[in-house]
């Protein structure tokens, strides 16, 4: 149809014109370039002996269907579905089915022109009806017209047949099957698809990387394909709603609600993560109805206040978490958090609403983790009242909470025996960077939580060596321990975190496994000795300390047998001794080990670093966010901020560009002035 491929051009050939006159009048499908015959077969595999018919006529009746489509051949059956009937409606044909017993009739039926098929006016749409429609065959050829099992029962239902009429002769068949294996094999390869190569678990894996909207819209390709698709919709148990963000479409409640219908029976977790959703208030109402099973829910940046239809309908729900929802208040949970409900965790997240009085009344007694990250509104008062009601409470976190929360802290943990878990990151307030308090409260709270095993106190200005050396005194369990940025500016009254609190820190907790002192002003490496509480920790993090030498780092490998990860990313005093350290203790103690050393000097220096077959050393990847570091330098916004513009212009370069300070007001310009006085307008107004 193009020619002149020498010049790249090309021209349009009547004969494309001939070929769509031809498919528009014969009603066969158009290919890009020509035309495709009609299918006899569906993609199983099935003769195609039924027909879709739709575009019917009002008041059609399965005589008048019987006279259009008998000129094709021998009818078997005709199926009428009629629409809604009702005391003031006429039920209407929606669509019918028209069963040939010759899939050569049906064929022909389907590549007749248009104009054959016109029932009062309208013609007729025909199309090859769905495979798990047609009309089944056994192995013997014989058509089952209204099949009540699947294909694959026929057909192990004949073979089961064919075993029982053998009956002795079975010797002789299996002959008979060995001579012609290879003509069966070939058979065999021919007629599988995709579904019969995959098992489900494949399948299921697959399908995981869909989008589950994309997986139902593609539910009618076959009847086999449907099954597997039901299969694995029953089979989902975590669906999360962030995949909807490479959709073009937006995620409404009306769309949610349709995916729900179909996963929320078996739904155990359920999380709404997608920023850009149009849902609204009836969200909670879907979620009530279509998932009886519930057991987490995730709610991130909805605009929804009411949430006490999940009371009626998530009967089991546990996990319970509201991520940037600005109209959360507390009488929306109050409903949700009652003592009958079965919930056990509480995250509540970037809020200014919620104060904590929900817990005040009578609050479930299953609840044992609660979670508080930016929550300007809460109150420690509050809390310590509702704690009392909380008996079974391991997890606890207060993390960048307003600056009077540490003063009612103490107050909160004394009440609380079982703590397995505890977080109070991020108190640097302004309020109270520069006022000294005490920590004695704290340590003596902690003196009661004997149960501990995950700390975490980063970027808390109130946390000293005393603090340490208490929870090496008590904390006897603990297998997590983050203390970075402890007080990491020098010019702070508090002494923050140094060698002195680490070596104590040791000597007590013997089960530590995880270990950050990064950006710590005062850690020299005196205190990473370890002294025999190192036994079994794995991980160890330390970056951005500048006084911390290979000293302290390696004599940590040495009494570290189960050390796995060491972060030293920009420490500028580790120098390339420290890998020399790691190969020695992978000679007495061989196990995988992690050196990340960016931004150190063992990663400028020019020689060749040892080497061993299990160490690996990472000089390329820095972690380290020099802004946390303590000998970082504000030039913007420090102390000197009045001269930090300095160095930015000259002062020359000004006078160049508008001339001197004597030049700008001309005696000339001081007449102009003196005329404008004479209207009663004030000179400084005008240059506002």
């Amino acid at each position: 149809m193009y020619n002149d491929e020498e010049d790249n051009e090309r021209y349009f050939s009547p004969d494309l014109l001939h070929v769509v006159r031809i498919a528009t009048i014969s009603n066969l499908e158009l290919a890009p370039y020509g035309i495709r015959s009609v299918p006899t077969k569906t993609e199983d595999g099935i003769p195609i002996r039924k027909l879709y018919v739709t575009n019917l006529p009002p008041k059609t009746t399965r005589t008048e269907l019987y006279g259009v489509f008998a000129q094709y051949g021998l009818i078997k059956s005709c199926w009428l579905k009629m629409g809604d009937k009702g005391p003031n409606k006429t039920p209407i044909p929606t669509y019918a089915f028209v069963t040939f017993s010759n899939p050569a009739d049906a064929h022909q039926a389907l590549e007749a022109p248009s104009h054959e098929k016109i029932l009062r006016g309208r013609n007729l749409y025909t199309s090859p009806a769905d495979s798990w429609h047609q009309p089944v065959e056994d192995a013997d050829g014989r058509v089952c017209w209204k099949p009540r099992f699947s294909r694959t029962n026929v057909r192990s239902r004949s073979r089961s047949k064919d075993l029982d009429e053998a009956g002795t002769s079975t010797k002789m068949s299996t002959v008979a099957t060995l001579d012609s294996s290879e003509s069966s094999d070939e058979e065999d390869v021919k007629s599988c698809t995709i579904l019969d190569v995959l098992n489900r678990d494949c399948l299921t894996h697959i399908l995981n990387y869909i989008p589950i909207r994309d997986i139902i819209l593609s539910e009618r390709v076959s009847k086999g394909w449907q099954i597997m698709v039901q299969e694995y919709l029953a089979g989902v148990r975590v669906l999360k709603t962030s995949w909807w963000q490479a959709e073009a479409a937006r995620l409404t409640t009306a769309v949610l609600r349709r995916v729900l219908a179909r996963v929320g029976d078996s739904l155990l977790a359920l999380h709404i993560d997608h920023h850009w959703s149009a849902l609204n208030d009836r969200t909670a109402h879907s979620i009530a109805r279509f998932c009886p099973k519930l057991e987490e829910l995730k709610i991130v940046g909805m605009h929804t206040k009411n949430w006490n239809p999940l009371l009626y309908g998530c009967k089991k729900l546990k996990n319970l978490s509201f991520i940037s929802c600005n109209k959360l208040t507390d009488s929306s949970l109050v409903h949700l958090a009652h003592v009958d409900s079965c919930i056990e965790k509480i995250t509540v997240a970037n809020n200014t609403h919620v104060t904590g009085l929900f817990l005040t009344g009578a609050a479930p007694p299953q609840l044992s983790s609660l979670s508080f990250y930016n929550c300007y509104s809460l109150q420690g008062t509050v809390l310590s009242a509702a704690m009392d009601s909380l008996p079974n409470l391991t997890t606890l976190k207060l993390d960048l909470c307003p600056a009077a929360m540490w003063k009612i802290v103490p107050m909160i943990l004394k009440t609380l025996s079982k703590l397995e878990e505890l977080s109070l990151s991020e108190y640097m307030s302004s309020e109270v960077c520069f006022t000294t308090q005490s920590s004695d409260e704290f340590c003596e709270a902690l003196t009661g939580l004997t149960e501990l095993r995950r700390l975490n106190l980063s970027r808390n200005i109130h946390i000293t060596n005393a603090v340490l050396k208490q929870i090496g005194q008590t904390c006897h369990k603990l297998e997590y321990l983050n203390v970075s940025s402890c007080n990491s500016r020098k010019n702070f009254p508090q002494p923050g975190v140094s060698d002195e609190g680490l070596a104590a820190l040791w000597a007590g907790c013997r089960r530590l496994r995880e270990l950050d002192v990064s950006y710590l002003a005062g850690l020299g490496g005196a205190g990473l000795a370890g002294q025999g509480g190192a036994a079994r920790l794995r991980r160890f993090t330390a970056r951005g300390n500048p006084a911390l030498s290979a000293a302290g780092p390696a004599a940590l490998l040495a009494a570290a047998p189960c050390l796995q990860e060491m972060d030293l990313c920009g420490c500028d005093g580790v120098s390339e001794e420290i890998v020399e350290a790691a190969v020695n203790a992978l000679a007495l103690n061989p196990r995988h080990l992690l050196l990340r050393l960016a931004g150190t000097g063992a990663a400028q220096a020019q020689e060749e670093l040892p080497k061993h077959r299990l160490l690996t050393v990472n000089v390329a990847d820095d972690l380290c966010n020099p802004n946390m570091r303590p000998d970082f330098v504000d030039r913007i916004f420090g102390n000197d901020s009045d001269e930090s513009f300095d160095d930015l212009y000259d002062h020359d370069d000004f006078e160049d560009l508008f001339g001197s300070d004597e030049e700008i007001f001309l005696e000339d310009e001081l007449d102009e002035y003196e005329q404008i006085f004479a209207y009663g307008i004030d000179v400084p107004d005008i240059l506002i």
